[in-house]
């Protein structure tokens, strides 16, 4: 999902992303991204600022072979401004406000902590799922999910209560990993 830390800085970058993601080349262009747009910016300490200016992106969009053209139509599209912000109300339900987040079995985990640190919230938790007896196919579901506190509903379980069934999946050329957008 897109979360805009930044969003003066790369609100544009985020638009961009989500219109390489309509020509399949998602994660291409997040990897170009992040070489030959934040890559310089942070090499320069933050001072350039067109390393992730639109005259940059379509730079390097281009050398990704992309259709500049629909890819800057696309950018500029109600629609991927709309998903930009819908992912960003989205991850408020979760009270994720920053990058890194995760959550390990529900406990949301935010910011980048010492490996030790992250290895020691999966070993306790882990060690409760064991002990728990629950078979570990099932131990989020009835453990998790099931005893846990229900303060937000995800898109999912939305689309449920509205009678939808599960949500339609994303696109296949969308990276919903959370790992690598601008």
């Amino acid at each position: 999902m897109h979360m805009v830390v930044h969003p003066d800085t790369v609100q544009v970058a985020h638009q961009y992303n989500c219109a390489a993601g309509k020509q399949k080349k998602f994660i291409d262009w997040k990897h170009a991204f992040w070489e030959k747009g934040f890559g310089a910016y942070a090499a320069s300490g933050g001072r350039d600022k067109a390393a992730l200016g639109e005259d940059n992106i379509l730079k390097f969009s281009a050398e990704l072979q992309l259709d500049v053209q629909k890819l800057k139509a696309d950018a500029n599209s109600a629609e991927c401004k709309q998903r930009i912000d819908e992912d960003q109300t989205e991850l408020k339900k979760f009270r994720v406000n920053g990058t890194p987040a995760f959550f390990i079995n529900g406990k949301h985990v935010g910011g980048g902590i010492p490996k030790p640190a992250f290895k020691q919230i999966i070993d306790e938790k882990l060690a409760i799922a064991e002990k728990s007896g629950v078979p570990a196919a099932q131990y989020y579901e009835k453990e998790i999910r099931g005893k846990g506190l229900q303060q937000f509903r995800s898109k999912r379980d939305a689309a449920k209560a509205k009678g939808g069934g599960a949500a339609p999946p994303p696109p296949a050329a969308e990276d919903h990993t959370g790992h690598g957008h601008p």
